[in-house]
């Protein structure tokens, strides 16, 4: 529940200067989970009624900006499960909202189809989807948004009227600096997240081609290639 990372997030923060506010907290908690959501998002299942052979509306408890269709199983209950093929199903818009498009005429007019799709999870005073596996994962990335909040403050000097606190600020602002960056990669390790692949790939190359003239440039002269 929310107190249980409310807890967790204190511990890790260590705020004892108490410039963090329980509202900031909570924020920052809200703030994880929805990162969690994105790379580990719930999966819901429910039976929609198609509105032809290739429209299907959005099932229920559907989160706009948030959900896509997982699989659409069609005929309902067989074994193993039927799964209409991914790549032909797309989500359309028209002025009355968005439904679930078959990019292929099939016969679904006259019968339900199965649904699994994803949704945010939710944590508050009464519910918590993450799995408890999960929750010290989700607290990291919490208390890193909120380190991050307190490297800015110290290094702001705000704080400090003379040069020791200068000195203390500035320690401070690294400390919870490093504090941050060890907290993410927590998190991405408690996951088994690679983070690097999400790093922008590039590679340098030497382009020695001759001016508009044949000649050598003034920089890449050809004795040097």
């Amino acid at each position: 529940m929310l107190a249980d990372y409310q807890t967790i997030v204190s511990e890790l923060v260590r705020d004892d200067g108490g410039k963090i506010s329980p509202a900031e907290r909570d924020r920052a908690i809200a703030a994880a989970v929805m990162r969690y959501s994105k790379d580990r998002p719930r999966t819901k299942v429910e039976d929609v009624t198609p509105e032809s052979s290739q429209l299907l509306p959005l099932p229920a408890s559907w989160e706009a900006g948030f959900s896509d269709v997982v699989a659409l199983e069609h005929p309902k209950g067989r074994v193993p499960p039927v799964h209409l093929k991914p790549e032909r199903v797309a989500l359309y818009s028209d002025p009355a909202g968005t439904k679930i498009m078959l990019l292929d005429h099939v016969a679904v007019a006259t019968d339900s189809v199965r649904a699994s799709f994803t949704v945010a999870h939710q944590v508050d005073a009464q519910i918590d989807t993450v799995p408890a596996a999960d929750r010290e994962a989700v607290a990291c990335w919490a208390a890193a948004s909120l380190c991050d909040q307190l490297a800015a403050f110290y290094s702001s000097g705000t704080d400090s009227t003379i040069q020791a606190d200068a000195v203390d600020g500035r320690s401070k602002a690294q400390e919870y600096s490093a504090r941050a960056k060890t907290l993410r990669v927590r998190y991405h390790n408690e996951l088994g997240i690679d983070f690097k692949k999400a790093a922008p790939a590039g590679a340098v190359v030497n382009l020695d081609f001759p001016d508009s003239r044949g000649q050598d440039r003034l920089t890449h002269p050809a004795r040097y290639r």
